[in-house]
């Protein structure tokens, strides 16, 4: 790949092997185990490669750990502790693994971006990543036997295997939705697994999204997702409980206690943003978590079904179409979307600047909210229910032709079937 220089002279660029499938992590010492972002360093190195396809990870530690310790969660991934013999290092260790094949290895101290590892393993040949200034060995590396040594060992210049520039990697994140830097530091003393934790909480920020989650909610969540973090609380039970709230919520719409319903329907957007960064901080990722945008338009729907039923209750007779409006506007929006996803491989807030800049504005829960609060406030919820249904179906219309531009266009150009 362009980021790896040749390899002029090493006799393993001539014989290309096979992607790795095997990795090796030195978590000797108390380092690895120190907790970063509620799990410990091993455990986001064991689970990072387990989600790039690595199936075998042996984990160096001074004594034996029972599996469940290195927190593999697939059940396809073996991984097992290893302590040394006395004398070997993991340098040789590695070698003795490696045979005739390539493995990944890891300084357990290590934070490593997903798109690094990734990066590595696609590699054919022994390539190393120049270790950090405060950090000077080598900790991350593609061996095979012959070049195991390396790992562990300062850099030479005039070493011939390749090296893989962290800094030259593209940073658009698909998962992130936009540009993410590559996150790959030394963890090894406390005040650098603080920082660490910073950048990882900071790092499971999505990019295209309304104004008020872009502004207003990151440090909400962010500060609740730090507390959530070293605890036992899982994504999936922050996903049951905001449901939940959620469908409170719409009962409370639906007996008009504002009083009650809006303060709870800010904290189920935050509560919902949690999810998803506790999820990615930990590496815990779960078939629940990806149907959790279902869940999502079950119970905001459900709010405004019960708040256009309320209101009719009261005498606004056209608070039903208003409601129906609001939902289907919700709906087309979501068709529009799941189409564009799946014809267009992006999100319809990725095809142009003018598309996120819209996507701030756009029909959405937290404009909703804001709309809804400030009516409420001004001591007419009905006006908030008419234009929140008048902004549902104009962004469920825009949605809906750029849709249709989109996949009209490359059409056209002979780009796209």
């Amino acid at each position: 790949m362009g980021a790896a220089s040749p390899i002029p002279t090493h006799a393993a660029a001539s014989r290309p092997t096979p992607p790795a499938t095997r990795a090796l992590i030195d978590a000797r010492g108390k380092g690895p185990w120190r907790v970063v972002g509620g799990i410990p360093l091993v455990t986001r190195l064991v689970r990072s490669l387990e989600l790039e396809g690595v199936q075998t990870i042996d984990v160096l530690c001074d004594t034996l750990q029972p599996a469940e310790t290195l927190g593999a969660r697939r059940k396809g991934t073996r991984a097992e502790s290893v302590v040394l013999a006395p004398g070997r290092s993991p340098a040789q260790a590695l070698a003795e693994r490696a045979r005739g094949d390539l493995v990944l290895a890891v300084d357990g101290c290590l934070v490593v971006d997903r798109r690094l590892l990734r990066a590595l393993l696609a590699e054919r040949t022994p390539t190393v990543v120049p270790p950090q200034p405060e950090d000077p060995h080598i900790g991350l590396a593609l061996l095979d036997a012959v070049s195991a040594s390396r790992f562990g060992a300062r850099p030479s210049p005039a070493d011939p295997v390749a090296r893989l520039l962290p800094e030259r990697l593209p940073t658009f994140s698909d998962e992130m939705r936009g540009e993410t830097p590559i996150l790959y530091r030394a963890a090894r003393a406390p005040d650098a697994a603080r920082v660490a934790e910073r950048a990882l909480v900071t790092a499971t920020q999505k990019h295209v999204m309304d104004a008020p989650a872009r502004w207003l909610d990151p440090p909400i969540e962010n500060a609740i997702v730090t507390k959530l973090a070293p605890t036992r609380v899982t994504p999936n039970q922050v996903t049951i409980g905001c449901t939940l709230l959620g469908f409170v919520t719409a009962w409370l719409l639906w007996h008009g206690a504002f009083a009650l319903a809006l303060p709870l329907m800010y904290l189920v957007g935050w509560l919902d943003g949690v999810d998803g960064k506790l999820a990615r901080l930990r590496l815990h990722y779960s078939p629940l978590g990806a149907e959790e945008s279902y869940f999502d338009f079950a119970y905001e729907n459900a709010w405004w079904i019960a708040l256009a039923a309320h209101l009719t209750c009261v005498g606004h007779a056209q608070a039903v179409g208003w409601g129906i409006a609001l939902v289907g506007g919700n709906l087309l929006d979501e068709i529009a979307y799941t189409i564009g996803h799946t014809r267009l491989d992006v999100a319809l807030d990725l095809l142009s600047p003018a598309d996120g800049a819209f996507r701030l504005i756009a029909g959405r829960r937290n404009i909703y909210a804001a709309i809804l609060l400030v009516a409420t406030l001004l001591g007419s919820p009905y006006g908030g229910l008419v234009a929140m249904g008048a902004w549902a179906v104009f962004t469920g219309v825009v949605h809906a032709l750029r849709l249709a531009v989109a996949l009209w266009a490359p059409s056209r150009s002979g780009l796209h079937a």
